[in-house]
């Protein structure tokens, strides 16, 4: 088809709505204009009604109709594109939820229970990590299962620096957050040892600006608020292929 033929077929449409919409009126107005002919209803009052019933629904219907032909039903068609669109590359992007409650809405206890691969980019998640103490517990006692955990480098200044400021820590009280996810995760090693399971732990010297973790084929995104005070959290669940 070429380019030209969609325009052309829409003007074809336009052009045949509007001609119908105009015999409509010209019927209507005729049959009012028979209404009003008393002479011609002396005998017939009832078949006036009816006539002047079926002439004002044939003018209402034609206004009607053309409005929606040359308003509404662009202006329809165009908000079902965007959003046709808009669904369109949600699902290309492979992201499967979108949320500002990162503790609440996201279900933490199916992704680290039933994952093998699991790995973890953050600050130091003392809340996420209290939170979820019994589920990591069960995670490590799979025998193939993989922990990777990357926490910023306590002994990089500028990364402990600039986390310590973004927090509103002093900079000794951000170190013993980092050293005691550290300790929290060796201790999960020491656990998986028994089932062979593994462990592992780097540090980045460098201030994360989001947490990242990944549950085997699904990834859950969140990104650091900037504010003082306490606020949503945007976090995206997005799946591989995305």
């Amino acid at each position: 088809m070429r380019l030209e033929e969609p325009k052309l077929f829409s003007e074809r449409v336009t052009l045949r709505t509007c001609l119908i919409s105009l015999l409509f009126v010209i019927v209507g107005i005729g049959l009012l204009y028979f209404y009003t002919r008393e002479g011609i209803w002396a005998k017939h009052k009832n078949m006036q009604i009816i006539v002047q019933q079926l002439g004002s629904l044939l003018v209402v219907t034609a206004v009607l109709t053309l409005a929606w032909e040359l308003v509404g039903k662009r202006a329809f068609l165009d908000e079902v594109l965007a959003k046709a669109q808009l669904s369109r590359d949600i699902k290309f992007s492979g992201i499967l939820q979108i949320t500002d409650s990162f503790h609440t809405d996201i279900n933490w206890d199916h992704y680290i229970t039933q994952a093998s691969k699991i790995d973890i980019f953050f600050a130091y998640g003392r809340t996420w990590r209290n939170a979820h103490s019994d589920e990591f517990q069960k995670a490590v006692q799979k025998k193939d299962a993989r922990i990777r955990v990357v926490l910023p480098d306590p002994n990089d200044s500028q990364t402990v620096a600039e986390l310590a400021k973004r927090f509103g820590y002093t900079e000794e009280n951000l170190v013993n957050c980092i050293k005691e996810a550290e300790e929290y995760f060796k201790e999960l090693h020491s656990r998986a040892m028994k089932t062979k399971a593994e462990v592992h732990i780097w540090f980045l010297s460098a201030a994360p600006t989001f947490t990242f973790y990944r549950f085997d084929h699904t990834g859950v995104l969140a990104l650091y608020t900037h504010r003082k005070e306490r606020t949503g959290v945007p976090t995206f669940v997005c799946e591989q292929g995305g």
